[in-house]
């Protein structure tokens, strides 16, 4: 899995001349999970001889992660866990899944996700993928594993999670911003005292991010606020964000001080030159963090000032005009006056609030009367007469009795025989005397019922057989429809 690397001059040059962002760190994890996405999409394809799937009701993402987590904690009681045991594991999760699988299914499904995780198909070889890489403008190829299969200390043959196993299982861990923010900066602790300055530096971009999802809802919600006035609830909807940003900048703040002196100190002790480059960048990078949190303190302050000058603009004059502005102007007299005189006044007051001009409707029944009818005449002389004749829907091909009388037909004939062709059922809907129309309602069932998930005749399934076959009205794949066992 290691890479070429660059001298950290050139790669800078590059970075900047290519002008394009680095998501080399984002391409890679994603590719991660393509195995575990392939097995999802490849269970659809295995199917039995009645058309039926073993995974059918299996979900393969859930026993994937399932499996990493047995070997997570299997490595810290026995190094590890035998094929035997995560084959046990999974077969149990699966029928637990669904109940009615069989032992032989349960534990045919269970071999196929420990082989997609060790990759088998590739005589368990490490996976490969191919990814755009921006600091060198080029394509470059991934390799990694899930797992790895190796003796322990008695020779007992256990598997174990890789790195990259692991950060497919950490990676999916549901953890809210703030506790996510903690673990970052505990990581980023560790590391600087464990000497690792180059993942500390990039825990340490990371860290930034709930300071910076901050300052953007206040953002968001204002520019809310000065579109659409009334579209926000201030005290409902952002009290108690507030109340968390500033909890958020006062841990932050004191853990990043605390992180300072000890990058400082580190900084101090350090003689080697990449050492000392990666404490700089460190360093810079938490100030970097801390001037965020001090934007968003004064986001915070004046937040609650700004909502109510966007509040004020609803009563501005939104155009030029002539009259008088609300704000300025009418409402500031308005509420001198005593609260008989306001009473007294109240209509003209509500009057004076409506538009000066009426906006124009167009009337919706004229509107709608008009799209209902067709002109006879397209000629200029029938347009200036205006003649309009009333437009007749089309009638429907298969009113709802007829669709319910040709369904009643099939449902009787797959109660009387165990399997059904097309072709036969068409021929023999004509010979009992069915109508056209019926004949060709049941067309569009049979071939309606093909899928799986349209199929409302139950224990019935369908699947083509023999060759096209070529009616007086219709032609096409003959299908077989039979039924299922124990149905």
């Amino acid at each position: 899995m290691k890479e070429p690397s660059l001298p950290a001059g050139s790669l800078e040059s590059i970075r900047s001349s290519s002008g394009l962002l680095d998501l080399s760190r984002q391409q890679r994890n994603i590719l991660l999970f393509r195995p575990i996405f392939q097995l999802e999409r490849s269970k659809a394809l295995v199917q039995e001889a009645d058309g039926s799937s073993v995974f059918d009701g299996i979900d393969t993402h859930y026993l994937a992660l399932s499996a990493l987590d047995h070997m997570m904690e299997a490595t810290t009681i026995s190094m590890g866990s035998t094929s035997t045991e995560v084959l046990q594991h999974l077969a149990e999760t699966a029928t637990r899944m669904r109940s009615s699988l069989e032992l032989s299914q349960a534990q045919r499904i269970a071999t196929t996700v420990l082989d997609v995780l060790d990759n088998k198909a590739n005589k368990h070889r490490e996976f490969e993928a191919e990814y755009f890489d921006a600091p060198t403008g080029r394509m470059r190829t991934f390799r990694f594993r899930l797992v790895q299969f190796q003796p322990d200390p008695q020779d007992v043959y256990r598997y174990t999670p890789t790195a990259e196993g692991y950060l497919v299982y950490l990676g999916m861990l549901d953890l809210s911003p703030e506790d996510s923010q903690e673990l970052m900066e505990k990581m980023l602790d560790l590391l600087v005292r464990r000497g690792r300055f180059e993942a500390a530096l990039d825990i340490a971009r990371r860290a930034r991010k709930l300071s910076i999802e901050f300052r953007q809802l206040i953002s968001d919600k204002l520019q809310q606020a000065y579109r659409a006035p009334s579209s926000v609830n201030w005290s409902k909807e952002m009290h108690g964000r507030l109340e968390e940003a500033r909890n958020h900048v006062t841990q932050r703040q004191a853990e990043d001080f605390r992180m300072e002196q000890a990058v400082g100190d580190a900084l101090h002790e350090a003689t080697e030159l990449r050492t000392r480059e990666n404490l700089v960048q460190l360093r810079e990078t938490l100030r970097g963090a801390s001037d965020i949190r001090m934007k968003l303190v004064r986001d915070i302050s004046a937040s609650n000032e700004l909502f109510i000058t966007a509040q004020k603009a609803a009563f501005r004059a939104r155009r030029p005009m002539g009259l008088p502005d609300l704000e300025s102007a009418i409402f500031p007299n308005v509420m001198q006056l005593q609260v008989p005189v306001l009473l007294q006044e109240a209509d003209d007051f509500l009057s004076a609030l409506y538009p000066p001009q009426p906006l124009k409707l167009f009337d919706l029944n004229t509107a709608f009367t008009i799209l209902r009818e067709t002109r006879t005449d397209d000629t200029p002389a029938a347009e200036e007469e205006g003649e309009l004749e009333e437009f007749v829907p089309v009638p429907d091909p298969f009113p709802k009795a007829l669709v319910d009388e040709t369904r009643n037909w099939l449902a009787g004939k797959f109660e009387g025989a165990p399997a059904w062709q097309v072709d036969y059922l068409l021929e023999l809907a004509r010979d009992e005397g069915l109508s056209a129309a019926a004949q060709r309602c049941l067309v569009f069932i049979l071939y309606q019922s093909f899928a799986q998930s349209e199929n409302t005749f139950e224990g019935m399934v369908a699947r083509k057989v023999g060759e096209e076959f070529v009616l007086d009205f219709v032609r096409g794949d003959n299908i077989e429809f039979f039924r299922k066992e124990g149905q």
